[in-house]
């Protein structure tokens, strides 16, 4: 199987999609896919990976149409993933795969769709194009399918919602390697230490924890915050976060390699991310979190999906309310059997989502679309697979 990947952020670029495209490409690759990720020209980051990347296409735009079709034609099945913020407003990237039908039709065309409940209706408008030219479609999280379904004005193609996994390798620790990266860090024996993992945005809930943070500090508890992230743009309210880091006293960890992401995860005892739309099973940094066994605590939101809590042990409070996120970390702080149960619970996350299992359900996908034919490609009744 020849494999084309296309995405508009991919490392080293900052971004979410960028990452799970490059573990999935990975993944791919150790199945015997050939696989290559197609992606902007720029800047190389000089990392050797087991698949190839062409940084090949000037930019995502109408007059880049041709070239990307042409690239297209040399393999047997595409997977475009949207949105991504370097695919920039044109809408070449919507109408690539009704393009490919007429210019490329021995080639099968896939999309996967990321974070389509909480992209602002005029994003999901601009997906019409796509969902309805496609022969196979790919979501992440399973509460995305009615939101992809309303665009779908032809019957919904063949489709799978596939979880991704953690984007953070654990690595193993002692007791003395944990006391180290936790010295290492500032954080005493007699603290406990909560650790913030992400993309630092607005919507992401980091001035919520800082509120609980200082609440719980004023209570009397000993306590480290550790925010492992950066900044991926500037952002207005880049400067006044900074400024409250230093004021609050938090450990600010950015431009942290995975490894030390691993490090800083296991010098804590409880993760904290406060998302303002809930989490969800596409939330790679709380399956980080829970990969290093960490109790934690987050928010149900819009995103959340009701089996959110048959899939995974958490601590769940509303979002964009520090009052209810200080009282949770304070359970968690004081409880020690609710706090051994997450720990346990949490550590079994790691075996069941591995990047391995999610490049296994991605081949089964492709072979199916590659035995196809382009009158069955369109059936009437949705099908839907979706991995826990």
């Amino acid at each position: 199987m020849r494999l084309l990947i296309i995405v508009g952020d991919f490392p080293p670029v900052l971004s979410g999609v960028g990452d799970y495209t490059d573990r999935l490409a990975a993944g791919l690759a150790r199945a015997g896919v050939d696989v290559t990720v197609l992606t902007l020209a720029g800047e190389d980051d000089g990392v050797e990976r087991p698949y190839a990347v062409r940084r090949e296409m000037p930019d995502f735009t109408m007059k880049s149409m041709s070239r990307a079709v042409a690239i297209a034609k040399e393999f047997d099945v595409i997977n475009i993933h949207y949105p991504g913020v370097r695919f920039g407003r044109s809408p070449m990237m919507n109408l690539l795969p009704a393009v490919l039908r007429r210019r490329a039709p021995g080639v099968r065309i896939t999309t996967t769709i990321h974070d389509c409940r909480v992209m602002r209706w005029r994003w999901r408008l601009r997906t019409w194009p796509m969902v309805n030219a496609v022969h196979g479609l790919i979501h992440v999280d399973p509460g995305d399918w009615p939101y992809i379904d309303a665009w779908c004005s032809f019957g919904a193609p063949p489709h799978t919602c596939i979880p991704i996994a953690s984007n953070v390798d654990v690595l193993p620790v002692t007791p003395a390697d944990r006391l180290n990266w936790r010295s290492a860090l500032g954080i005493t024996p007699d603290e406990s230490a909560i650790a913030y993992f992400g993309i630092l945005y607005p919507h992401k809930g980091v001035d919520e924890l800082l509120d609980a943070h200082a609440a719980l500090r004023a209570k009397g508890h000993k306590l480290k915050t550790v925010i492992i992230g950066d900044f991926d743009r500037d952002e207005p309210f880049v400067a006044a976060m900074k400024k409250r880091f230093e004021s609050a006293g938090v450990i600010w960890v950015p431009g942290a390699s995975l490894n030390r992401v691993s490090e800083c995860l296991h010098a804590c005892d409880l993760a904290v991310l406060p998302f303002h739309s809930g989490t969800s099973t596409n939330r790679s940094s709380m399956l980080a979190a829970l990969g290093h066994g960490l109790p934690t605590v987050t928010t149900r939101g819009p995103a959340t999906p009701k089996e959110i809590t048959d899939l995974f042990d958490l601590e769940l409070v509303p979002p964009k309310d520090a009052v209810m996120l200080a009282a949770a970390i304070e359970r968690v702080l004081i409880d020690a059997s609710l706090r051994e149960r997450l720990t346990k619970n949490a550590g079994l996350v790691r075996s069941r989502v591995t990047w391995d299992g999610v490049a296994r359900q991605h081949v089964e996908f492709f072979e199916r679309m590659l035995g196809r034919t382009a009158a069955q490609s369109k059936p009437t009744a949705p099908e839907v697979a979706c991995a826990s």
